[in-house]
């Protein structure tokens, strides 16, 4: 069983959610949005679920500065790990990992990894994945990451070739593949022995810091300065050399940077517990139940001769006629509508409108 005095949960809160727009604004963005009936926000239900492995006390959130406020408000009892700047999951949580061993002096913390924006169905079975997980990161010097067996060819998600059994439900990991089209998809799945990425990760501080040496040395030996300067006495006035270091960081992914370089990687090919990332509106509408033309609607619409169409309004009607497989999102500000086909491109509004300095939107 997990012993919590030596386990960290690690929520990372710092993205924007640009693929929900016109819901997710940089003022509020996904991970604090109630995208379910039951008004709970994501990050609020990510937390929720842990908190009966972890603890309130070892629970960190890493999140931009400007986003403190919302954090608060929304799990205000967890602490609060401030990234200077965005810098992407790599030195999200190289920052995490530093401040989990500046606080824990002679210690070597558990860090369970964790996005805040995911929605799970079997809390239960997510607790029992992450436990072994634990476990294998104890008891070895791995990387370990939770897998989800694949129910359909899905292209949105990345794929995980597991390899040598190690007892119970790890494996090692032959090799990451980045999203596939759907005909390597449809081959994953035919071939068996594939899980999808779940972007969940769980290792010990020292573990992870050393892959960062062995594969991105300039952003260790950076995260190595902090560490000191967390360590140390007045550090609070050392903030603005902390920004600087953090500031020179490469911008990349822990998956690109780090796991797919390394060597000591494994999988819990984990018991389905109803995953998913919440990456796009179509990902979204997987959660409810849809009618007989295979519709989604949430909030107010007349949908006449449509079929397979996600609709949300906000607080005025909308009308849908003769359409197939057309997502529509009304946020009261703007209206977003798109074809299931071009959901995963949404992110190119947001761009367009900040190119039209259209700030107000995004």
């Amino acid at each position: 069983m997990v012993t919590v005095s030596d386990v960290r949960a690690i929520i990372l809160a710092g993205g924007q959610g640009s693929r929900f727009w016109p819901l997710s604004r940089a003022a509020l963005p996904k991970q604090f949005l109630s995208l379910g009936d039951s008004g709970e926000s994501l990050i609020q239900a990510t937390v929720r679920r842990i908190v009966p492995l972890v603890g309130e006390a070892n629970m960190r959130v890493v999140a931009n500065r400007n986003l403190e406020p919302l954090i608060r408000k929304h799990v205000p009892n967890a602490k609060v790990v401030c990234e200077p700047m965005a810098k992407n999951t790599a030195a999200c949580i190289g920052l995490a990992a530093v401040h989990a061993l500046a606080e824990s002096p002679g210690g070597d913390p558990v860090l369970i990894v964790l996005p805040a924006d995911h929605a799970i169905k079997d809390d239960a079975r997510l607790r029992a994945a992450l436990s072994e997980a634990v476990e294998r990161a104890r008891a070895a010097e791995a990387l370990v990451t939770i897998g989800i067996p694949p129910t359909r060819p899905h292209t949105g998600y990345g794929y995980i070739k597991k390899g040598k059994a190690l007892g119970g439900r790890s494996f090692t990991i032959e090799r990451f593949f980045e999203k596939p089209s759907l005909e390597r998809a449809q081959k994953y799945l035919d071939a068996g022995g594939y899980c999808w990425n779940s972007g969940m990760f769980v290792w010990r501080a020292s573990v992870i810091l050393e892959a960062f040496r062995k594969y991105l040395p300039q952003m260790a030996e950076g995260l190595d300065e902090i560490r000191v300067i967390l360590e140390s006495p007045g550090a609070q006035e050392k903030e603005a050399r902390v920004h600087e270091i953090f500031s020179n960081f490469e911008s990349i992914s822990i998956d690109f940077g780090v796991l797919e370089h390394a060597k000591n990687c494994a999988v819990v090919d984990a018991e389905e517990f109803g995953w998913n990332d919440v990456g796009s509106w179509d990902q979204w509408a997987e959660n409810f139940q849809r009618d007989s033309d295979g519709n989604l609607v949430k909030g107010q619409a007349v949908v006449i001769d449509s079929k397979g169409c996600v609709i949300r309004s906000a607080d005025r009607v909308v009308a849908a006629v003769g359409l197939q497989e057309v997502i529509i999102i009304d946020s009261g500000d703007a209206l977003l509508v798109v074809s299931h086909e071009h959901v995963q491109e949404v992110r190119k509004v947001v761009e367009e409108l900040k190119k039209r300095g259209r700030t107000d939107l995004v």
